[in-house]
């Protein structure tokens, strides 16, 4: 009696852990209805920015465009937190209290035409990250991440940081925006936004006065 009572264990115990393997397969084997072919989840689109930060290459930087006279300047932005002029050309700034390295820029210059207009935004600076392209490229994103965007980028100039490292500036001249990029991990710490087209070799927003050309500035033709 013993060993038919043990065998019956035996027995009960292995279709237990039979049935158990098998609902086990099911579960790791089920598909989902349709075609019987599984999606993997894409990664979330990148959310744009509110027009307030958007970044649009040739155009603005927020509510700062590019032309925009300079009497208008104040209206958008409120007055700047520190800046020069010189020459018929100024440097506004507006600080980010809380992040004080963070800031906007405009380089301001008045062309002596003779008619009269008022000095007008030319270049727009900005190193906070809160600035975005539709894209979602920004001070913080990687070089590779910037390619993938702007494919025409070119090295115009360089100069040194206060750390001491080199920061390159590349120009996408067509699209109107340079990035300036620190190695080795050559992320990106600025956006400038300037006039599609134009060559700003000789006339990048003069933030740096050590700033050490690549390439001599092309001539109007």
């Amino acid at each position: 009696m013993k060993q038919f009572t043990l065998h019956c264990i035996l027995a009960g115990t292995l279709c237990f852990a039979s049935c158990q393997s098998q609902e086990n397969n099911n579960a790791t084997t089920t598909e989902p209805a349709g075609n019987g072919t599984a999606t993997a989840a894409l990664p979330p689109e990148p959310q744009a920015p509110d027009s307030a930060h958007l970044i649009v290459p040739g155009e603005r930087i927020g509510p700062l465009t590019l032309n925009m006279p300079h009497t208008a300047i104040s209206d958008a932005m409120g007055e700047p937190d520190s800046g020069n002029a010189a020459m018929g050309k100024s440097l506004q700034f507006w600080l980010n209290q809380g992040q004080p390295q963070d800031y906007l820029a405009v380089y301001i210059v008045n062309n002596f035409d003779g008619t009269g207009s008022p000095a007008k935004v030319k270049q727009i600076q900005v190193t906070s990250p809160n600035y975005k392209t539709s894209n979602g490229i920004s001070t913080g994103s990687t070089m590779p991440a910037i390619r993938e965007q702007f494919g025409s980028l070119t090295p115009i100039a360089y100069y040194t940081n206060k750390q001491n490292k080199k920061v390159y500036i590349f120009d996408d001249q067509a699209e109107g925006i340079t990035f300036e990029v620190t190695p080795p991990d050559s992320t990106c710490v600025a956006i400038t936004v300037h006039e599609k087209g134009k060559d700003i070799t000789a006339t990048y927003l003069p933030i740096h006065p050590d700033t050490t050309r690549l390439r001599q500035p092309q001539q109007p033709r």
